[in-house]
């Protein structure tokens, strides 16, 4: 299982040009040529560019567009309903990367109202080579929002989510950059505006005791969670101790949550309680899937078991408290909690 790390930047991406949002910069320019808004358009979005374009490139990103505007000839924006409260007449050159992006926030709080005029996926070609990508085709002259949906990896370890934004059919050089040619390109190229989000599952340990002697009264079993993952600086993505407290024979399960999903973790039962011995394995590893892939029946919840048995002794003693601290040499170490107790409690 692939482990992706979690990275959450800010709006603003650095993307070739082409890729870059498409109306950044004052839109009615004086152009050479008037936008002929009888002609056809297209509009190809791509994973190039993108700060996640490896990850994305592997994977089918359904996008929606929807018409925000219309145009006339010297570029002159109207917008359509049910977007109509947007002001494009308040654009100029002083417009700036954060207007827009107000702009397109406004645009979003609408989408619900709006029937996407089209819809694709963005992937990689079914033949040949290059980068996932797909095309609106047949559009009008105007204003659109693009909207990509969130999507999640294969092993729906991270959901990324995406900023939906607007951009302009026909667009040129000069509205992009504000420098350049000012000639009407009528089928532009856009990309993805993205943020990663890792996603967490659960793992339940579950304690059997075969029997239970009573007259020694409650006892409790310590387990170990270390990931065999490492952060950048060499220390586990998890570490933890749990434990059970038991008063007879059976079983009980305690769940942990917030475990980063994609990880594999190592269990290990290190304090098997007074007067009592294994009974099987005291270690066992165990896959990490998020709750969404639980959700959809692409994984299940991480389980392992350990089964204790009395072994005849006299020692009674619970309740111990567990604590896991770094060793300060980019490790951990766990603090035996009956170390120093009493022979009896022990």
């Amino acid at each position: 299982m692939k482990i992706s790390r979690k990275i959450r930047k800010g709006y603003a991406l650095a993307l070739a040009f082409l890729l870059v949002l498409p109306c950044l910069v004052y839109i009615r320019t004086e152009a050479a040529v008037a936008i002929d808004t009888e002609a056809k358009c297209s509009l190809t979005v791509s994973v190039e560019g993108s700060e996640y374009e490896g990850e994305l490139d592997e994977l089918n990103v359904p996008v929606s567009l929807y018409r925000v505007a219309g145009v006339d000839e010297t570029g002159r924006y109207t917008p359509e309903a049910p977007f109509t409260e947007l002001d494009f007449g308040s654009i100029s050159d002083k417009t700036t990367a954060e207007d827009w992006r107000r702009m397109s926030e406004e645009a979003e709080r609408h989408m619900e109202e709006a029937e996407p005029v089209k819809e694709i996926e963005v992937k990689k070609p079914e033949e040949g080579t290059g980068k996932a990508e797909g095309v609106f085709e047949n559009l009008n002259p105007g204003m659109y929002l693009v909207a990509p949906a969130e999507i999640y990896n294969t092993n729906y370890s991270v959901k990324y989510v995406f900023t939906p934004y607007l951009t302009a059919l026909p667009s040129s050089e000069y509205t992009l950059t504000g420098t350049g040619s000012d000639e009407w390109n009528y089928n532009p190229k856009v990309g993805f505006k993205a943020e990663s989000e890792e996603q967490y599952g659960k793992l339940n340990i579950t304690k059997i005791l075969n029997n239970y002697n009573e007259t020694l009264g409650k006892t409790s079993f310590v387990f170990e969670i270390t990931s065999r993952e490492n952060d950048s600086a060499g220390n586990p993505l998890y570490s933890n101790v749990v434990s059970t407290t038991h008063e007879g024979p059976g079983e009980q399960t305690v769940t942990l949550e917030g475990l980063p999903a994609g990880i594999t973790v190592t269990v290990k039962e290190v304090y098997s309680g007074a007067s009592y011995t294994l009974d099987g394995a005291g270690e066992t590893d165990a896959l990490i899937w998020s709750d969404k892939a639980v959700e959809e029946g692409a994984g299940e919840t991480a389980s392992v078991t350990f089964r204790n048995k009395y072994d005849g002794g006299n020692r009674g003693g619970y309740g111990v408290t567990n604590h896991f601290a770094s060793d300060g040499n980019n490790g951990w170490t766990w603090e035996n909690p009956t170390q120093g107790l009493p022979e009896e409690n022990n």
